[in-house]
């Protein structure tokens, strides 16, 4: 009982916060001149500081063979002044992948830009391409909600 108490003040709070995104990616990630891509998958929240800065939080999964893990990232993410559907933006994430032994966990860094497709007034598709831990290249494609 108190789980759902404390998921609906969550939820009830999630949905009155003004200039609060919700996204969620799908993508992969490998190495520079090698084809061993390996799928991850995260979900977070951004707080629109301005119209061109956001900063938030992520949780997912990095497939990295050998270092598979749970990841828990914060973001920054700054768009480009202009366009008006197709926004570009640059992105930097910095957090933890989780393994289930805390001792193989480690420091986790992405670094990167995409285009923010509008859908509509409260909703784009974002495709985004960059750099991460252990010198590998991403891609990931997503959605984004703006509450």
């Amino acid at each position: 009982m108190n789980r759902w108490v404390i998921f609906l003040g969550l939820l009830a709070s999630v949905v009155s916060a003004e200039g609060l995104s919700l996204e969620g990616f799908v993508g992969s990630s490998s190495k520079l001149g090698q084809w061993d891509h390996s799928v991850a998958w995260s979900v977070g929240s951004l707080y629109r500081i301005d119209q061109m800065v956001a900063a938030g939080v992520a949780a997912g999964y990095e497939g990295i063979p050998t270092h598979g893990a749970g990841s828990l990232t914060s973001r920054l993410q700054v768009r480009l002044p202009f366009g008006r559907q197709a926004m570009p933006y640059l992105q930097a994430e910095a957090g933890a992948g989780i393994r289930p032994v805390l001792e193989d966990s480690y420091f986790l860094w992405k670094m990167g830009g995409g285009v923010d497709l509008k859908l509509g007034d409260r909703s784009s598709l974002i495709a985004e391409a960059g750099w991460q831990t252990f010198g590998r290249y991403l891609g990931r494609i997503g959605l984004l909600l703006e509450l």
